[in-house]
C-alpha cells in the first residue's frame, strides 16, 4: 500500500482508537458515578431508618419514665402520706413510751420513703430536668445518692456554663444516671466524681470511679451495664463516648459534644 495512505489510516485509526477509549472512559466514570449515588443513597436510608428506629426508642423511654414519674408522684406518695398520717393519729393513741418510739420510728422510715419517692419522681420525669438545667438535676442526683452512704460523690463544673438543648440536656443527665447506677450496682466504689467542662464550641462530662473496674474492650459484650443505652442516647447527640477501664483501676467514662450540633430530632 502507497505511504500516503497508510500514514492517514493511521492517524484515522488512531484518532478513532483514542475517542473510543475516551467515551469507554467516560461510560465508564458515569455508571461508576451512578454506582456511588445508589450507595450513598442507599446508605442514607439505611442511616435515616436506624435513626428513626433510635429516636423512637428513646422517646418511648422517657414517655415510659414520666409516666413512672407522674405514678409515684401523684399515686404511690399519696398513699404514703395517709399511712404516715395515720401514724400520726395512733401515736395519739399510744399506751406507753415503747410503743410511742415505735410508732415514731415508723413514722421516720415512711417520711423517709416518701422523700426518696420525690427526689426519684424528680429525676425521671424530663420536664423536671429541663426545667432546673443539666447541671442542678445532676447535683440533685448527687445529693440522692449521698444519702444513701454507698458512695462519696463530688462534682466540679469548669468554664463558663452554657445552656445546651433541653433535649440534649435530658440525654446528657440520662447517661450521667446510667453511670451512677452502673458504679452502684457493679463497681464496689467508694468514690464517684463528675468533671463538667464547658469551653466554646465543646461540652465535656467525666464520670470516673475507684471501683473494681473491667477489662473495657468487652464493653459491647456486657449485658445489663447500660453502655448500649449510654452509646444509644450519645450517639443521639452528635457526641462520643470514651470508656476507660481496667481491673481493679476503677473506671472513667468521658463525654464530649459540640454543643451546636443538633440532635437527631432536630
Amino acid at each position: 500500500m502507497n505511504n500516503q495512505y497508510v500514514i492517514p489510516l493511521f492517524v484515522a485509526g488512531s484518532l478513532l482508537l483514542t475517542l473510543f477509549a475516551f467515551f469507554l472512559i467516560a461510560y465508564l466514570l458515569v455508571q461508576k458515578n451512578k454506582q456511588n449515588q445508589y450507595q450513598l443513597e442507599k446508605t442514607q436510608m439505611i442511616f435515616d431508618h436506624e435513626n428513626n428506629i433510635l429516636r423512637t426508642k428513646i422517646e418511648e423511654q422517657e414517655n415510659t419514665m414520666d409516666q413512672i414519674s407522674k405514678e409515684l408522684h401523684d399515686n404511690i406518695k399519696s398513699v404514703l402520706g395517709f399511712a404516715q398520717m395515720s401514724m400520726y393519729n395512733i401515736a395519739g393513741l399510744a399506751t406507753d413510751n415503747e410503743q410511742a418510739v415505735l410508732i415514731n420510728k415508723t413514722n421516720n422510715i415512711i417520711g423517709d420513703v416518701i422523700e426518696n419517692l420525690h427526689n426519684i419522681s424528680h429525676s425521671l420525669n424530663s420536664n423536671f430536668v429541663k426545667n432546673i438545667g443539666l447541671i442542678d438535676s445532676i447535683t440533685k442526683e448527687i445529693e440522692h445518692v449521698q444519702l444513701s452512704k454507698k458512695l462519696i460523690c463530688n462534682m466540679e463544673v469548669s468554664g463558663e456554663p452554657f445552656s445546651l438543648s433541653p433535649e440534649k440536656e435530658i440525654h446528657i443527665f440520662r447517661i450521667a444516671q446510667e453511670a451512677i447506677q452502673n458504679c452502684l450496682k457493679h463497681a464496689n466504689a467508694t468514690n464517684l466524681n463528675f468533671a463538667l467542662d464547658y469551653l466554646p464550641g465543646l461540652f465535656t462530662m467525666k464520670i470516673s470511679d475507684n471501683g473494681d473496674g473491667f477489662d473495657k474492650n468487652k464493653v459491647y459484650a456486657m449485658k445489663g451495664l447500660g453502655f448500649l443505652n449510654m452509646f444509644q442516647r450519645t450517639r443521639y447527640v452528635h457526641g462520643a463516648l470514651e470508656v476507660d477501664s481496667a481491673p481493679s483501676e476503677g473506671s472513667t467514662i468521658t463525654l464530649t459534644l459540640n454543643p451546636n450540633t443538633d440532635g437527631l430530632n432536630n
